[in-house]
């Protein structure tokens, strides 16, 4: 395979930099600690086996009755052994999203192999697809590289299924209308041909069909691109985390003002630290939603009743219990609750995340004990950029660095063309212009000796002469960039394949082009360049 894989640095929210390159500066604001220390998952491993509910795992094997396969040899293991996960996830993005929620899920299988090995004990990669999310304009597209080297964003419409109220329901209450067999066809006609193509397409067409929910067809799409590792794929909606984790969700309300006291001191602490907070917290909020008469809605409080925050419906606590109780569909936690359903309902004793995710679970820390949870440790995703051989061509051709393209794409551009011009030329241009200032100089001071009132004349003279200079200076660097016209269709091929629309690659683009292009070997060098390297 001629495809390069590279790590790259972590880029992001400065705490999660910080998490990366200077540990005890943050380690206070995360509790099961350093996530290259063995002795960091062995301790949240006691901690979670004392804190769990001796029938969790047998519950956890009731609830996932997997077909024949590595995930279901190795959920067994977990169960019988009472073993633990490795959690990860992501948003429920189109045909898989963006390349790092692989570089999530890779990163977790393999972290979730160490472990096995080091502790002796069963160990399984969890996949949580954020299911509950109401967020459509995040998950309703996806973007890749056509073979003219564009950008090409595909997007389908939303499909409120029958009984659901359409004003802005979570993600695995929506399904895909007819339009996802044209979204299909156009990511076809984008993906290289090749001997994996036909296959991949295939697995495709069967995850996302009409009439499936966008959420169930991302955790079909995963299942089967990740087959040849042990992973458990659930959507956070599955009526087995909704039963697990009512008694979370009630004691999120009945602990509310000290809930929200823990977040507020925590969010002021980070922030006197010099860290914005990821998550804004406001006056008498939980993290809670409901789904209410305006769709998804934030849980308020006012005194000891609930109020949604955009549709103003009321609920006294007992409704509200029973409505958790009875109904718990229609509840669901907020971001920084999110991690701790996910704990309650798994022997969790890692969470691979992101820089945003690092930044909130600095936050969220706080809550841990209050519900006596274990805090899993948070282990940093793999960051990797891909090169393809057209893009390291191009690189090496104008001896560039992969990085040189990052930031503002076309001022780059433009300031590398136009710094490929004649080191003559522009010795030229800026002799001119040093001459021209000192010439200005000379006449201005003998002008205005003569006569103080040509000041003003002087002034607008030299301003309309620099201005032709410049005016000639364009000109000139025009005439360089139309006699570079490759190397600006060749770098602005570059820019686009590693830093769409500026931003880096693998928040951006999808990975099927790159599975078309070499098939399984992708996953598999991918997941050998996610090493997490234990002390």
């Amino acid at each position: 395979m001629n495809l390069e894989i590279s790590r790259i640095p972590l880029a992001g929210h400065p705490i999660a930099r910080d998490y990366v390159d200077d540990y005890a500066a943050v380690g206070d604001y995360y509790l099961a600690g350093e996530s290259n220390r063995l002795l960091s998952y062995q301790r949240c491993a006691e901690y979670a086996t004392r804190s769990a509910d001796e029938t969790l795992w047998s519950a956890i094997g009731a609830a996932f009755e997997l077909p024949e396969s590595h995930a279901s040899t190795r959920l067994g293991e977990v169960v019988d052994g009472k073993g633990f996960f490795v959690a990860t996830g992501h948003q429920a993005g189109l045909f898989g999203g963006p390349l790092m929620a692989l570089y999530k899920a890779l990163t977790a299988a393999r972290l979730a192999e160490e472990l096995q090995e080091r502790l002796s004990i069963p160990v399984m990669p969890l996949f949580s697809v954020a299911s509950e999310d109401h967020d459509w304009a995040e998950v309703n597209h996806t973007s890749v590289v056509d073979s003219n080297n564009q950008l090409v964003r595909i997007e389908i419409e939303r499909h409120v299924k029958g009984d659901v109220d359409p004003s802005d329901p979570p993600v695995h209450k929506i399904e895909l209308g007819d339009d996802i067999e044209t979204a299909i066809a156009r990511l076809g006609e984008c993906l290289p041909d090749s001997d994996h193509k036909p296959r991949l397409l295939q697995l495709i067409k069967s995850a996302y069909r009409p009439g499936s929910g966008v959420s169930s067809a991302f955790a079909h799409l995963f299942t089967e691109l990740l087959a040849d590792y042990p992973f458990l794929i659930v959507e956070m909606s599955h009526p087995y985390t909704k039963r697990a984790t009512r008694d979370l969700l009630w004691a999120d309300w009945t602990l509310r003002e000290e809930s929200s006291q823990r977040l507020k001191e925590r969010t002021q602490r980070l922030a006197d630290a010099g860290y914005v907070p990821q998550v804004q917290l406001q006056e008498r909020t939980t993290n809670l939603f409901v789904e209410g008469d305006a769709g998804r809605d934030r849980v308020l409080w006012d005194g000891d009743t609930a109020v949604l925050r955009r549709s103003g419906q009321r609920f006294s606590g007992a409704e509200l219990k029973r409505l958790i109780d009875e109904s718990s569909e229609r509840v669901s936690p907020g971001v920084l609750l999110r991690p701790l359903v996910e704990a309650r309902a798994f022997p969790v004793i890692a969470h691979v995340v992101g820089p945003a995710e690092i930044a909130y679970l600095a936050q969220n820390q706080v809550l841990y004990d209050l519900h006596a949870i274990a805090a899993p440790v948070v282990v940093p995703r793999t960051s990797i950029r891909l090169i393809e051989p057209k893009v390291r061509r191009a690189l090496d051709k104008y001896g560039l660095e992969p990085s040189a393209l990052s930031g503002d794409t076309e001022r780059v551009i433009s300031d590398l063309v136009k710094g490929s011009a004649p080191a003559e030329l522009t010795a030229a241009l800026d002799a001119l212009r040093a001459a021209t200032a000192a010439a200005l100089e000379g006449v201005e001071k003998v002008a205005v000796e003569y006569d103080p009132g040509a000041k003003s004349a002087v002034g607008s003279g030299t301003k309309a002469v620099r201005e032709g200079i410049k005016t000639l200076e364009k000109k000139l660097m025009a005439r360089v960039k139309e006699k570079n016209q490759v190397m600006q269709q060749q770098l602005e091929k570059v820019a686009v394949n590693l830093y769409p629309s500026g931003t880096p690659q693998e928040r951006v683009l999808n990975p099927h082009p790159y599975l078309a292009r070499y098939g399984p070997e992708m996953l598999a060098g991918v997941y050998e360049a996610c090493t997490v390297v234990l002390d």
